[in-house]
């Protein structure tokens, strides 16, 4: 994506009996690299919905819990990029939406976005279900 944008899913679902600490959701990137700087929203068995970013190439990330009653899937999350700003957000059902958290992060113009799952686990595969995707411009 360049410039300004969103990301938009409806996680359908994860696999049960996953990692407490496992996740579902959507990232954007400054590149591809492992240690690269980034924002997703994602659901988790045991959190709800988090807000995870790391500002700066290869550093520590830090992450923002929104304690949803009852969170689980389905349940939409949205990424929005608004010049340097990061803002994500969560929703039941796609219209309605709750603001989990913003940062701001310097991306480069042109950034990946896309759906992220993680076991937490590195020998241990999870996957999830995700319909509704889109990408385009802030709505």
């Amino acid at each position: 994506m360049t410039g300004d944008g969103q990301i938009v899913v409806r996680v359908a679902s994860t696999d049960k009996g996953a990692d407490l600490l496992a996740k579902a959701g959507i990232d954007i990137r400054s590149s591809l690299s492992a240690g690269a700087t980034h924002a997703g929203v994602y659901i988790t068995p045991a959190n709800g919905v988090k807000f995870i970013r790391r500002s700066s190439t290869n550093g520590a990330s830090t992450s923002t819990t929104s304690t949803v009653s009852g969170a689980a899937t389905p349940i939409w999350l949205k990424l929005v990029r608004s010049g340097n700003t990061i803002s994500s957000y969560r929703s039941a059902n796609g219209t309605a939406w709750t603001l989990v958290g913003s940062q701001t992060l310097t991306l480069g113009q042109t950034v990946y976005v896309g759906l992220a799952v993680s076991s937490h686990q590195a020998a241990k595969a999870i996957g999830a279900t995700f319909d509704n995707v889109s990408i385009g411009p802030i709505s």
